[in-house]
């Protein structure tokens, strides 16, 4: 099993929180949102959650996140496009693999931003743009080889999520060569 750990500090800035839990699969969930997530199994150890007050846990540094992400760790190369900032989680694996020459993220909420960005992996051939994914205006000429969406917070169902896939390659297949999508449950 393989697993990114980011190293964030705990803080809150409006409806968003960085939650720092220590526990297992029995725990740690319930930790931060008051009822255990099941059919997810952690082993015991110290975990990172990006946590909204309206939509639940958005992100966090499991090994389950970890196996959620695979498509992205199989396919990024080139110029990549990401949505959602999240932890910063995939930052790392961005920097250290020789396939990919720039990082373009695309996040829309000021506290997010204001949480990571500062905490998180990054370098020169990264660019944060502060903007919605589903309303933003790539530049005319714009390209990227590869575009990772792990942009959804809705506590919808999994056929509204479906749409949304839809709605974003419909909207983003000019630009992007190849896209793919966080792979939860």
């Amino acid at each position: 099993m393989s697993r990114v750990k980011v190293n964030l500090p705990i803080g809150s800035d409006g409806n968003w929180s960085i939650k720092n839990v220590t526990g297992d699969s029995e725990s740690i969930y319930s930790d931060v949102v008051g009822v255990s997530c099941g059919g997810k199994t952690e082993p015991f150890g110290n975990y990172t959650f990006l946590y909204n007050h309206l939509y639940g846990i958005v992100m966090s540094d499991t090994y389950n996140e970890h196996s959620e992400h695979q498509a992205l760790w199989n396919g990024a190369t080139g110029d990549v496009l990401v949505a959602g900032l999240g932890l910063g989680y995939v930052n790392d694996f961005l920097i250290n693999n020789p396939n990919v020459t720039s990082v373009t993220i695309v996040e829309k909420n000021q506290e997010v931003i204001n949480l990571v960005w500062p905490y998180c992996p990054k370098n020169q051939t990264f660019t944060l743009i502060t903007d919605d994914i589903e309303t933003w205006s790539p530049p005319n000429g714009s390209h990227w080889h590869f575009g990772w969406f792990d942009s959804w917070t809705s506590q919808s169902t999994f056929a509204d999520y479906q749409s949304y896939q839809q709605f974003i390659r419909n909207k983003y297949q000019t630009y992007c060569d190849s896209i793919e999508f966080w792979a939860g449950e």
